[in-house]
Order: structure tokens, then sequence, then C-alpha cells
């Protein structure tokens, strides 16, 4: 060995570069191990750990006291492939299948089951009464079953210009557990959808009772009575006055043998400018005057989508306001102006819930194009009138309810299904309410993607142009400089 040889093996920067190399060695030999160990630890004790801020993939406290209760076996098939609804590549799927296998943890009653009905189509045959298809699942408990499909797991935001879905959050806890819920109880509370006279069609107001545990059954007012078994009834918007033989069935229904205890819940349309003298005489008995025309909002903090018939309302009894935090508002879209006729009178009470704010209008249907509201025409508008007949037996209040909604738009989809306000919270908080159902689990919708900034489009063109501009042209200059610096030493 030579002396530039020895040199070099002797020098510093061998000796350190050695320990260097060394180190990293010993390093990555320590990630490899450490990774398989994990591997191995994880295929074998299958752990995870829920770091979202709104804990997306785990049970609410409330489901899971809910669900260590339940006595009865229960089956929950899922209609997938579990590895692939597991690394299907989104968010989505993985957080819905986490969320299903967690009931099967709180209770060993509970079965969860994945059956690939594209490799085993035979499986449908077991439920002939259920239209089935992939990523649908089936709660089943001793032949009481609930189909849901994926498509329920989440709340979808719908842009009617582009045609774009997006989707805004889970509500996958909420639709497992209230249709275990469904499955496990022993009696329902009855609702009747009212038809017969071209009432409004509202699939999502439909839906929403029946994710609430509601049994929804649809009536012809023309050919038949009112279920007696129902609590409440609908009558949404009809476009055709019903006759006086029609409206003495809603009286017969909701003095139920004087035992009282029903509730008509009417919902009026300013989009149908149909007169019902007949409708008009029946609400008036009870205290409720609908009018003509169309609320408008004045004051742009009040509407949404900068429609002034977008109103927003404000809750003026205290009653039906639970759960519903933060100053979230009811909506009102394009409703008719609501006049409380009296107080009381003949056993009945007449109570105003919400009405619009005293920025508010009417704009009389027969309005010029370039109509224009002036000062005295504003003005608060009763926007939901509550009319409640109560007859004592002994100390026992008996009552029936006649409610007044002005917009029927306020149980369409695009209001029901938006976090923006509270209409589902207290439609289901008045419905439980007034059928005194106590076993009721509410689970707010979970959100699975970041935070939105809440900015506006100025704020957001400034960011834009200095993300897109001015940083990289900062960059290139301070690497300019630093190259002419570096160039002439």
């Amino acid at each position: 060995m030579n002396m530039d040889m020895k040199k070099a093996f002797t020098s510093k920067r061998f000796k350190y570069g050695t320990v260097s190399t060394l180190i990293s060695v010993i390093f990555l030999a320590a990630v490899i191990i450490v990774n398989v160990l994990a591997s191995v630890l994880v295929d074998k004790f299958p752990m995870n750990i829920d770091l979202t801020q709104n804990h997306a993939f785990e049970l609410s406290e409330a489901s899971a006291n809910f669900v260590k209760e339940i006595e009865k076996p229960i089956t929950i098939t899922v209609l997938a492939n579990e590895k692939q609804l597991e690394s299907g590549g989104d968010i989505y799927s993985s957080q819905v299948k986490n969320v299903i296998d967690q009931y099967a943890k709180y209770n060993k009653n509970i079965t969860i089951k994945y059956v690939d009905i594209v490799s085993d189509p035979t499986f449908a045959a077991s439920y002939p009464d259920l239209t089935l298809n992939y990523n649908d699942i089936v709660v089943d408990c001793g032949g009481k079953t609930r189909k849901i499909s994926m498509y329920d797991m989440f709340n979808i935001n719908y842009n009617q210009y582009t045609g774009q879905q997006t989707i805004q959050s889970s509500k996958a806890e909420q639709m497992m557990t209230s249709a275990i819920m469904g499955v496990t109880s022993d009696a329902l509370v009855r609702v009747s959808i009212l038809t017969g006279h071209d009432e409004t069609e509202l699939p999502a107001l439909q839906e929403l009772l029946e994710q609430n545990n509601f049994e929804v059954v649809t009536q012809n007012l023309s050919t038949e009575d009112v279920d007696p078994t129902a609590d409440v009834a609908f009558l949404l918007a009809p476009g055709r006055d019903p006759d006086a033989e029609m409206l003495d069935k809603l009286d017969k229904w909701l003095e139920n043998n004087q035992e009282y205890g029903k509730s008509l819940i009417y919902a009026a349309d300013a989009q149908k400018p149909v007169e019902t003298p007949n409708l008009d005489a029946f609400l008036a008995d009870w205290g409720i005057g609908a009018g003509m025309g169309a609320v408008l909002e004045t004051d742009q903090n009040k509407v949404f989508n900068y429609n002034p018939f977008f109103c927003t309302v404000e809750y003026v009894a205290d009653e039906y306001q639970d759960d519903i935090t933060g100053g979230v508002k009811v909506s009102m879209p394009f409703g008719r102006p609501l006049e409380a006729l009296y107080e009381t009178q003949s056993g009945r009470k007449v109570t105003t819930l919400l009405q619009y704010s005293e920025s508010a209008c009417v704009r009389p249907v027969d309005a010029a194009e370039d109509w224009q509201p002036a000062q005295g025409d504003l003005g608060a508008v009763p926007a939901l009138l509550r009319s409640t007949y109560t007859r004592y037996e002994g100390n026992e209040p008996l009552s029936s309810n006649v409610f007044a909604f002005s917009a029927v738009s306020a149980f369409e989809s695009v209001v029901l299904n938006s976090k923006s306000v509270a209409n589902a919270e207290y439609a289901m908080n008045m419905l439980n309410t007034l059928t005194e159902r106590s076993d009721v689990i509410t689970v707010a919708p979970k959100e699975l993607g970041g935070s939105e900034l809440g900015i506006n489009q100025l704020q957001a063109n400034i960011i834009s142009a200095v993300l897109v501009y001015v940083i990289p042209i900062l960059i290139i200059v301070a690497g300019l400089v630093i190259w002419l610096r570096r160039r002439h030493k």
C-alpha cells in the first residue's frame, strides 16, 4: 500500500464518510425491518386510528350506546367485494366500510357479511321483494329488512347550472343507525301524505321521513278516508280546491272520535296562485289565513343565491329548536303570506312559530314587471303558524293541531339536504315532539374533505395572483441575484 492510499484510508474524510455510510445503512435496515414487522402485525391484528377532526370513521356515542343495548340478532349484508370496497381508491367508500364494520364491534348480535352479487347473483333470490344492486346494503332482523344504496350514504350537492354532482358530507352512520332502529322497532309512527288534488310531490320529504323511521303511506283524499292509524298527515300545496266532503274527512280525522292526538301539516306555494275558497274556509276555522302573492326579502343578507324569494325566516317560539346550533335558520323559499286570524277562539289557540323579517314584503300576484316595494310595504309576515284545539278529559289535555307552512319549497331536496339551513332538523324535531317519540337518535352528517376557506371572489383572485405570479417571480429574481453574486466572486 503506497503512502497516498494509506493517507486516503486514514484521513478524516474517509473515517467520517465510513461512519456516515454505516449509519445510513443501519437506518435503512431498521426502517425496512420496522415496516415488515408493522405489516405482519396489521395483517394479524387489524387496527385503525381515526385522526379526523369529527371522527368520521367511528360511531358517535349515541349510536354506540344504542347498538350496545340491542338483543335481537341482526345481519348486515354489503353487496360488494370487501377488498374492492376497502381499496376502492377513494375516501368515500373506505369511510362507509369503516362505519359499517364498527357496528359488529359494539354488539355480538350483529353480523356483517360481504357478498359479491356479481359473483353470486343467486343471493338476490333471498329477498324477492327488494330490487338489489351492487353496493347496496341489506339490514335484516327476523325477516324485517331495510335496503340502503351507496348513493343514500352521502349528502349530494347538485349544481343546476353545470349538472355536476358533488359529495358534501357522509350520512353513513345516520342511515345505518336508522335502518337498525327500523328493523328492531316493534312499532313505527305512521304518516299519511294526501293526494288527489294536484298536490306537490316531494320525494325528498318522504325519504327524510323514512330515514327517520316513520312509516309513510300515500292516500288519495278523493277516494278514501285519512288513515285513522296515522298520527300526522301532509297536505302539500294542492293545485285544486278540495270539496266540502273531502274537508269533512280532515275534520273527522282530526277529531279522532273525541280522542284527538292528530296533526295536519299544510304547505302553501306562491308558485301555485290558484284560488281555493273551500280550503281557505277550512283553514280560517282554525284561525289561519293564507294570502296570495309571494313573500320577498329586501335584505340581501337574508337570502340565498341573491334570490329575494329564497328567504330565511326567524324563530318566534322556542319550540322545535332542539339540536339546532350555531344560529342556523330555516328557509322558506317562494312562500305565500300567512296571517293569524285570531289568537284564541272556540278552544283553538293560534301561535306564530316562524316569521319573515321586518325587511320582508309581499309581491302581489298581479304586480307589474318593474314593481318595487315601498317603505310602507315592509314588515314581518308569519311563515309558520300552528293552531291547536284542546279539550280536557278530567285533568288530561287532548289536542289536535293544524300547521300551515308558507312555502312547500321548504321540503324540497335542495333545502332539506342543505347544511346552510336547518329545515330538516326543525321538521324532525317538530314531528318527534308531536308524536312523542323518545327513542330518537340524531346523527350529524360528517365532512370527509377539507374545510372551506370561506373567502369571496376578490380574495380568491388575489390569492391566485400571489400563488401563480408573485411568488414564482420572486423565486426567479432571488435565483438570479444569488447566481450573479456567486459568478463574480
